[in-house]
């Protein structure tokens, strides 16, 4: 029972944090605008004119940058501090106890460690997810295409 409960929320995470959204055919350059040389497509909802929807794309692009830097930021201190403070707990370890603190700081640091590599490999996503919410927001739909990724 215990092992199904923790397969089925394994399970939930992992497709919960899929990106739905993302197709495998170029979109129609007659329906979608791509930002820039981004993986990003934007279709203009409707009821828009193109005053509005230049405004609220500037807007959204202004405010997913800056959410983008701030996690940048918290993530990368905080991978740091972790990783600084099992450095020198490394370095002072001394006495009866100094495999044990050194084991500690060893687990500090590579967590530390792993939290800026993370952090700094995933900065580009936040970017697109908050832009993508933003304008979803506003009525516009918005889609992900990268030719990388493209399966031949």
């Amino acid at each position: 029972m215990r092992n199904r409960f923790l397969f089925s929320l394994c399970l939930t995470l992992t497709l919960s944090a899929c990106v739905s959204n993302t197709i495998n055919v170029r979109p129609s350059p007659q329906e979608y605008q791509q930002l820039n040389a981004s993986p990003v497509y934007i279709k203009k909802a409707s009821n828009k004119d193109l005053d509005t929807y230049s405004n609220e794309l500037n807007e959204c692009i202004k405010t997913s940058n800056m959410k983008a830097n701030r996690s940048s930021k918290v993530g990368i201190g905080f991978g740091s501090y972790f990783a600084l403070g099992g450095l020198i707990t490394i370095a002072t370890a001394s006495g009866p106890f100094a495999p044990i603190y050194v084991a500690a700081g060893t687990a500090g640091s590579i967590l530390g460690g792993s939290t800026i590599y993370a952090t700094k490999a995933t900065r580009e996503y936040r970017e697109y997810t908050g832009l993508e919410k933003c304008l979803e927001r506003k009525g516009h739909d918005v889609i992900f295409y990268d030719e990388k990724d493209k399966k031949e």
